[in-house]
């Protein structure tokens, strides 16, 4: 399939260009182990480590859907079960020096701190760990925003009945709540990812905003000559950090 379908990049597309750039990054750090948590449906992150020869293993929400696991069977790739705020990541048997935690934060519903906590002390002195996520300031946002659009997604007046049995795992309450969907509840801008980092105890290898669509054609000529004069407006924040 052409990358491009009439000057603009199909979905699937983006997604196979954003997971190879990670992808490349992440083996980059020659990490002995790695650790993807939340691999999602097809665990495509998690595929092209195994096919580029590096070890991972994955840890997934016990919730999620048999997709989400079937995937790893078929690749010889260990998934543990584990929620991840409230799950206990001490029963990973392998020598994890690096996770790796790609385009979900987002979706978090408690404080993301608690999590990057757990992550530092699971790892090992001179471990990694690998984020990427949506930038909040991103070109795609800043435009609909100007366009007097919602920057953010629309809340479903009914409750997506896949989620319901989910979400109980996050919501008591017997009420639908906006994000029982599965929606973004929050996107962050690179200092406050950079801050989360830092004050969980990590040094900062690196901390940059990735174009993901660098192509100086008729659909991205506009996006990226605003991002070569005000770099905030890139697509993704990638951040690597190392504990000391």
């Amino acid at each position: 399939m052409s990358i491009y379908f009439r000057g603009i990049m199909t979905e699937v597309e983006y997604e196979k260009r954003r997971i190879k750039n990670s992808v490349d990054d992440i083996v980059a750090l020659n990490a002995k182990m790695y650790c993807e948590l939340g691999p999602g449906e097809n665990g495509l992150l998690s595929r092209e480590l195994n096919s580029r020869g590096v070890k991972s293993i994955a840890v997934e929400a016990p919730w999620a859907q048999a997709v989400n696991m079937a995937w790893a069977k078929e690749m010889g790739i260990r998934i543990y079960l584990q929620e991840f705020f409230t799950g206990d990541l001490s029963v990973i048997e392998e020598p994890v020096d690096c996770f790796i935690l790609t385009h979900c934060i987002a979706h978090f519903r408690f404080s993301p701190y608690i999590l990057m906590r757990k992550l530092y002390d699971a790892l090992p002195s001179g471990g990694y760990m690998f984020l990427s996520t949506v930038n909040a300031t991103s070109y795609m946002r800043a435009t609909e925003f100007l366009r007097g659009r919602s920057n953010s997604e629309r809340v479903p007046p009914v409750e997506n009945k896949i989620f319901i049995e989910r979400a109980k795992e996050w919501n008591r309450t017997g009420m639908q709540q906006i994000w029982d969907d599965w929606m973004h509840v929050k996107e962050y801008t690179l200092p406050e990812i950079k801050e989360l980092f830092t004050a969980t105890g990590f040094t900062i290898e690196r901390a940059t905003l990735r174009n993901n669509h660098p192509e100086w054609n008729r659909a991205f000529w506009k996006k990226n000559l605003a991002i070569k004069f005000l770099p905030h407006l890139a697509d993704e924040i990638v951040v690597v950090g190392r504990k000391p």
